[in-house]
């Protein structure tokens, strides 16, 4: 059984870092937070519900400091904010290119507001240190434009770049599925250099092979099942049904 809405899983993977996890929202949105009390850091990637976060944290005593975002789609950042309200000197951290030059684009793309940001190239790495927490943030454009992932203290935090058992769309304003395809292959690589018993966590907690809907899988899981990690070459992968939908825009 997953984690029912607005439910924390709370969990150290060292003595210094917790890792809290949560589903929330109706496209089951996967939010997670790097949290370090000693240097008063809790660092929220893609907080879907401001409010419930703040909530949640209140209850011990934890103030958002930092706002980590994958990218700017709507459902990725429509609590940033009541956060913002709340807490005007948390930071917001995205990729300068986290945006739609398009007017459609409008339409998926939430106008945020970044107090820093990352430039870095495509399939490059660059570290996000504060406090205890360290993470590797790696710019994976193609399901978005600007999209990023977090990984460290056991967790890969995949944005809409994977879920467990397929990758985000690329028929989006702003998506590339060429880019996509190079995302996922550097990813792949990455994946392969961590250890295995770490948890993929994906942007949505979408179907498993077995038709459950976990809200993580460990990377062994993901590299050994996940449909677009294992696609042979781009024809195949641009082939996969999953890539392009007629739907309400949803991620």
């Amino acid at each position: 059984m997953g984690l029912r809405e607005g439910e924390f899983d709370k969990s150290t993977s060292d003595p210094q870092v917790e890792i809290w996890v949560t589903q929330m929202g109706s496209w089951a949105n996967m939010n997670t937070a790097f949290i370090d009390r000693e240097n008063q850091v809790v660092a929220i990637v893609d907080p879907f519900d401001g409010e419930a976060w703040i909530e949640a944290l209140s209850h011990e005593n934890l103030v958002p400091s930092h706002i980590l975002l994958t990218h700017t789609h709507r459902d990725h950042t429509p609590g940033v904010k009541a956060i913002r309200n709340t807490y005007p000197e948390v930071e917001v951290w995205g990729h300068e290119e986290s945006v739609s030059p398009s007017l459609f684009g409008r339409i998926i793309f939430r106008r945020t507001d970044f107090t820093h940001v990352w430039n870095h190239a495509p399939n490059q790495i660059e570290t996000w240190k504060c406090g205890s927490i360290e993470l590797s943030v790696i710019h994976s454009p193609g399901h978005a434009p600007g999209h990023v992932t977090f990984h460290g203290h056991g967790v890969y935090v995949a944005g809409d770049l994977l879920f467990t058992m397929r990758s985000g769309r690329v028929d989006l304003p702003g998506s590339d599925p060429n880019a996509q395809w190079r995302s996922l292959a550097f990813a792949k690589s990455i994946l392969k250099s961590l250890p295995c018993d770490w948890r993929l966590i994906p942007g949505h907690r979408y179907d498993w092979i077995d038709g459950s809907t976990p809200d993580w899988v460990t990377i062994e899981q993901a590299l050994a099942h996940n449909l677009s990690l294992n696609a042979p070459n781009i024809e195949s992968f641009d082939a996969l049904a999953f890539n392009r939908f007629d739907d309400d825009l949803a991620a």
